[in-house]
Formats: C-alpha cells, sequence, structure tokens
C-alpha cells in the first residue's frame, strides 16, 4: 500500500471489533483509516448501488493499493466544524443520515402498485420526508394563552408578553402605544 505517509506496509486489522489507529501527528493514521480502508469499502459498496444514488454521497478516491482482502462495507464518521441548527442531528452532523437514506431507499420489495422510494422521502428536511406534525423539526410548538402570557397580572410594558423577543423587533412590538 502507498498512500500519502505510508509507503510498503503490510497490515492486518482484525472483524467485527473496534480497531484505533495511534500515533503521532502525520504518521498516516487518516491515511489508513479515510484514504485507504474506507476509500475502497465505499468503492466496493458503490458498485452495488445504483447511479443516481450515488450522487446524494461524495466519494472518495480510488486507493493505491496492491490487495486489499475481506474488506465489509464501512461507514465513516468524519469531524465537521459547522454550526448545528435547530434541524441538526448526530446523522445530519456526521453525513451519516444520508447514507442510511440510500440504504432504506435501496432496501426490500415494493409492493405492487406502491412508488418507488427514494433517499429524500427518508429526510426531514424534505417536503416528502418530513412529518407533517413536526415539519420534520422532532418537537412540536404549541402556542397557547399561558405559554404566551405567562403572568397576566403584568402589562405589555411590564414584559407580559413571553414569546416577544427581547431584541430590536420585540421592543418596537412592545412600545407600541
Amino acid at each position: 500500500m502507498s498512500a500519502h505517509n505510508l509507503k510498503n506496509i503490510d497490515v492486518d486489522i482484525p472483524r467485527d471489533s473496534l480497531v484505533v489507529f495511534a500515533g503521532v501527528s502525520g504518521s498516516g493514521k487518516s491515511s489508513l483509516a479515510f484514504g485507504t480502508l474506507y476509500a475502497e469499502a465505499q468503492r466496493r459498496y458503490f458498485e452495488s448501488v445504483a447511479p443516481y444514488a450515488r450522487r446524494l454521497i461524495d466519494q472518495v478516491g480510488v486507493p493505491e493499493v496492491d490487495a486489499i482482502e475481506g474488506l465489509p462495507p464501512a461507514v465513516a464518521l468524519q469531524q465537521q466544524r459547522s454550526t448545528p441548527s435547530a434541524r441538526s442531528s448526530v446523522g445530519s452532523i456526521t453525513t451519516l443520515s444520508s447514507l442510511v437514506r440510500m440504504l432504506y431507499s435501496r432496501t426490500g420489495d415494493y409492493p405492487a402498485k406502491q412508488p418507488m422510494l427514494f433517499a429524500e422521502d427518508f429526510s426531514p428536511n424534505t417536503v416528502q420526508g418530513a412529518y407533517p406534525t413536526c415539519h420534520g423539526l422532532g418537537r412540536v410548538y404549541e402556542v397557547t394563552e399561558q405559554s404566551m402570557v405567562p403572568d397576566d397580572s403584568l402589562t405589555i410594558r411590564e414584559h407580559a408578553v413571553a414569546a416577544w423577543p427581547p431584541a430590536w423587533h420585540g421592543q418596537n412590538l412592545r412600545d407600541i402605544p
């Protein structure tokens, strides 16, 4: 195998085990884990997937190796430095949800006269995949009089309306005579 800092090495990695690659910075841990093993596992998996589904997932390159044997399908959870939103989940932050959606869309037989399901049908961030009650947020926010005005003995100027934001827009609404 030869990739980045890895030159002429031969490794045996046990299956069905948690394996950790440790070493000094620049020793090739990420090159071995992501650039070689994961890249080859992903390449082999994509050979069995319909071309339209391949566009849903970023593909890594083909590793430069002599041979890899006994490699099972793999999923890689890579670090991302993005700011999560209300719609973020472990799956979306790690991109695992894209892989799972694609897998769901390709597994099983569909009953007669049923439409083909696509990966987007399993995403809470699309119209067809979001649960209608919560709109894909996973929570339902109910507005009641009690939640809007928790203390009805206060006036509007005394911040009786709890739902108004304290920012500029909320202050303007509060200060309307």
